[in-house]
């Protein structure tokens, strides 16, 4: 059925005649508007003052009781110029979707075992919704959002599929489709005109380099078919065509004379293929976190720069990177500790090849010369100019080895030097055995022990001279 000028209503804008209408639509973009009209002077200075972009836009086409809704979306922005007697109003909107299209945002999903759909409505947060069509998947890996808007997120992880998404031209909030939209029947056109072409270069270069694993799409569905009609469908909708059945890949519809009229470009199913796209926006980065837990040489971690809280239930581990490292399992292992802070490195445009590269001293020595490995409660190797000290418990146990003073081991608890073979004890000069309570020394059944007050040699034969 015709839609002509005088059955179109623009809500909440008050035309007194409709000059000019344009109505876009493809997958991967938003749907646009642009209304030319008529309108009161007094009209067009009300709709001055109080659109914004919170301003909604809903055109809609009424024939007797039948009213179809040809596009629901946001005011962009309007101008108005005066004529003699009347204001020309034009008006620039855009669907629903956009709003989740401002705001740049950067956040992880750390839990692989939550589902494309799931994440996504997550980073929606009820603000609108994502209806996947194709078959949902767990991500499986670490999923970072970096410096996108949410609009642009979905694309990124449609384009894991190979699908592009769609917007709903008639939604009062955002919903967008992952996959072609559902559709409950096939809708017969009457064309004015159908032209045929082929997309050869199109189709060769997305199956070369960008299909994802096991993705597939057929030539014949790459072919160019633009049909021009007077009926309105919308994006995605399955129609017929000579007996033929095409989805909808692209909607124009302009006034011509007072009459609406679409021109559409048709493709079949599997000509809706979107190339994958990378995280460009991680390669590089270089992120804080603090450990949240570790096992073996790998790491969970929150990444405090760009999540407000960690998600507990995150089942993701960053391979810690250590000094050195070989095949037989010699190297380097220094492991961080739960609560240190560790930097997390995005070498290439997938976050999942990220990793723990080192950590943070969140105290560090006062003398950037002095080098020191230390470890949880206390245990430390300090090289400082002076000299080189063990410490396993401060001012308790510790050996200390200077250039000025020598050797110095000393301990709260018990020394034992034991050997299988020898030790030997020399000194050029003296060699003091101090004690306040006893002395022994003891070899076989013989022994001298020194006391305070008394000493007692005992051996078979005793010999003092």
């Amino acid at each position: 059925m015709s839609i002509i000028h005088n059955m179109i209503q623009v809500e909440g804008f008050p035309f007194t005649r409709i000059k000019e209408l344009y109505i876009s639509h493809r997958p991967n973009e938003h749907g646009q508007i642009t209304i030319v009209g008529e309108i009161a002077p007094e009209d067009a200075k009300d709709c001055q003052q109080r659109a914004d972009e919170t301003t909604s836009i809903t055109v809609t086409s009424s024939a007797g009781e039948e009213t179809v809704t040809l596009f629901t979306g946001g005011v962009k922005n309007l101008s108005v110029a005066n004529e003699a007697g009347y204001s020309v109003l034009t008006v620039r909107g855009i669907t629903t979707s956009f709003l989740q299209d401002i705001k740049k945002i950067s956040r992880t999903y750390q839990n692989g075992g939550k589902t494309y759909e799931q994440i996504l409505n997550e980073a929606y947060d009820g603000n609108g919704s994502v209806e996947l069509t194709v078959t949902d998947q767990v991500i499986g890996a670490l999923v970072m959002q970096m410096d996108e808007t949410n609009w642009e997120f979905t694309k990124r992880m449609a384009s894991r599929f190979n699908v592009p998404v769609f917007t709903s031209i008639t939604a009062p909030k955002p919903l967008v489709f992952v996959g072609l939209p559902p559709v409950a029947n096939t809708k017969e056109i009457t064309t004015t005109s159908f032209l045929h072409g082929k997309q050869d270069d199109e189709y060769n270069q997305v199956t070369e380099n960008y299909m994802a694993d096991g993705g597939e799409a057929l030539r014949q569905d790459f072919s160019a078919l633009i049909a021009r009609s007077y009926d309105y469908v919308y994006l995605g909708d399955i129609i017929s065509i000579n007996g033929s059945e095409c989805r909808v890949k692209g909607v124009e519809a302009r006034l011509v004379d007072g009459i609406l009229e679409m021109e559409y470009l048709l493709a079949g199913k599997t000509g809706f293929v979107a190339p994958q796209v990378s995280n460009t926006a991680c390669a590089g980065r270089v992120l804080i976190g603090q450990v949240k837990d570790v096992q073996r040489d790998t790491v969970k971690v929150h990444l405090i720069e760009i999540d407000k809280e960690y998600d507990g239930s995150g089942d993701w581990w960053f391979p810690y990177s250590t000094a050195y490292s070989s095949s037989d399992g010699s190297g380097w292992y220094c492991m961080p500790e739960i609560g240190d802070y560790v930097r997390i490195m995005f070498p290439s445009k997938n976050e999942a090849d990220g990793f723990a590269a080192s950590s943070i001293n969140t105290a560090p020595l006062a003398n950037p010369r002095h080098k020191s490995l230390k470890a949880p409660s206390g245990k430390e190797l300090l090289m400082t100019d002076g000299g080189l000290y063990i410490i396993c418990q401060h001012q308790k146990i510790f050996i200390d080895l200077t250039q000025d003073d020598g050797i110095k081991i000393v301990s709260a608890q018990n020394i034992t030097v034991e050997s299988e073979a020898n030790v030997t004890v020399q000194a050029k000069k003296d060699i003091q055995v101090l004690a306040k309570e006893q002395i022994l020394l003891k070899s076989g059944e013989s022994f001298i022990n020194m006391l305070p007050d008394q000493i007692t040699l005992a051996a078979k034969d005793v010999v003092i001279t």
